[in-house]
């Protein structure tokens, strides 16, 4: 086996020591992260008594066949529990928040529980598909195609070697997103790819903006763990913020979606992305959101924001925005100096990407998953042939990541992702 990361390696350690001392273990989150460490800790023989999540829903359902209970009735119960239960808090933008729970509700931190992101440094999200069907206005794909990087599938032989690599590497390993620049369903091999994971006990987060019907049955019959759907509106508004889009195809695959749910894969987490723009926050919003009840899909509203910070990081260093960016930064509901403002007053806080290990369908692995454009932006050229010390050693040292850094553009992200959930009562 390849060298594990030290904090990896002792957290295995005192994992298995708590299991010994007959304590149960509970995961802080319910959702794709906890799911993804229930799976790994289960393929290392590390059985976890259940999870801690305060979705109704969940605390109804269960999740992989364990528990799901609320936060205020495992913290009133665990404190007089002899051995008091240990908790691995596996919620990635609020584990400070939980933490502060877990604090006051008696549990020692190091003794009575830990955050998965100190045992398990990283995630992983494998682009299996380097092309996409649409040109929203948000996204660089809308403009400069001289700077695209170029196109192309993953094969399922290719991710095989990618896969048993990254468990190798990093055994706590337990889900990979399938997807971040392109629209993984494009890949004719989508399904094949799903079921390498599924085998090996890996779970799998699927994207996509429903457009095209190509292989969605496929790939839902694989059983995905996970899969979000995209959406900016409804009807002929939805097809200004998502370019290039069909509200008629896009209605249509999300009702195909729900049907084979229902009858292939019930336990997939679905939920939908609903991009919030100045022009869709009144009824269209509300259709949305019953439309997804009916179907028994979550609805979360997250703040649409430039998604390729190449063209935002240029525009902080005095140049212009190009036009299309510009259009979509016109309609932002949190505009793009709000947003800056916000990170810079999180300056001093750490940059959450430098968690992810992106790899592209031709091998290169980024420096930071969220740059589209490759020039300046390749830690390696192939991640089979260099050991993840080494990739983390190349990225540390990437020129890109100080510009960001200098401009606080590290946090943007992340303010728009926790102003959403702030705003809509996302836990």
């Amino acid at each position: 086996m390849m060298a594990l990361h030290v904090d990896t390696a002792q957290g295995l350690s005192s994992l298995r020591h708590t299991a010994q001392q007959g304590r149960s273990i509970f995961i802080w989150g319910a959702g794709n992260q906890g799911r993804g460490l229930f799976r790994a800790l289960d393929r290392l023989g590390i059985a976890a008594a259940g999870f801690i999540d305060k979705s109704p829903e969940l605390q109804r359902s269960g999740a992989l066949g364990r528990q799901v209970v609320a936060p205020e009735a495992f913290l009133r119960d665990a404190i007089s529990r002899d051995p008091r239960p240990f908790v691995i808090i596996a919620v990635f933008f609020f584990e400070r928040e939980v933490s502060s729970q877990l604090d006051a509700g008696g549990m020692v931190k190091g003794h009575d529980y830990l955050a998965y992101t100190s045992i398990k440094p990283y995630d992983y999200a494998i682009d299996i598909s380097g092309s996409c069907n649409l040109r929203c206005m948000s996204c660089p794909r809308a403009r400069r195609p001289d700077k695209h990087p170029r196109e192309g599938f993953m094969t399922p032989e290719v991710f095989t070697q990618v896969l048993d690599k990254i468990i190798a590497e990093d055994p706590l390993a337990g889900s990979v997103q399938l997807y971040q620049w392109g629209e993984p369903l494009l890949n004719p091999r989508v399904a094949e790819i799903i079921g390498i994971a599924n085998a090996r006990g890996i779970q799998t987060a699927v994207s996509s903006n429903l457009n095209s019907d190509r292989n969605l049955a496929e790939a839902v019959r694989a059983k995905p763990s996970w899969f979000r759907v995209s959406v900016s509106g409804w009807g002929a508004d939805y097809e200004i913020t998502h370019t290039g889009g069909s509200w008629e195809s896009f209605h249509r695959n999300f009702l195909a979606l729900a049907k084979l749910r229902r009858e292939h894969n019930p336990d997939m987490k679905t939920e939908v992305y609903y991009h919030l723009y100045k022009h869709n926050q009144g009824a269209e919003r509300r259709r949305v959101q019953q439309l997804c009840e009916e179907a028994g899909f979550e609805f979360h509203p997250v703040y649409a924001y430039l998604i390729s910070l190449d063209d935002v990081l240029e525009h902080l260093e005095g140049a212009p925005l190009p036009e299309a960016a510009c259009k979509a930064a016109d309609m932002l509901a949190l505009g793009l100096s709000e947003g800056m403002e916000r990170a810079r007053k999180e300056r001093a806080q750490e940059c959450l990407t430098l968690r992810c290990v992106h790899i592209n369908w031709d091998l290169s692995v980024s420096n930071c998953m969220m740059f589209f454009y490759p020039e300046g932006n390749r830690a390696v050229p192939n991640f089979l042939d260099v050991p993840l010390t080494n990739i983390v050693k190349n990225r540390a040292s990437c020129a890109l990541c100080k510009r960001c850094m200098k401009q606080a553009l590290h946090r943007y992200c992340s303010v728009y992702s926790t102003a959403t959930a702030a705003d809509s009562g996302t836990p």
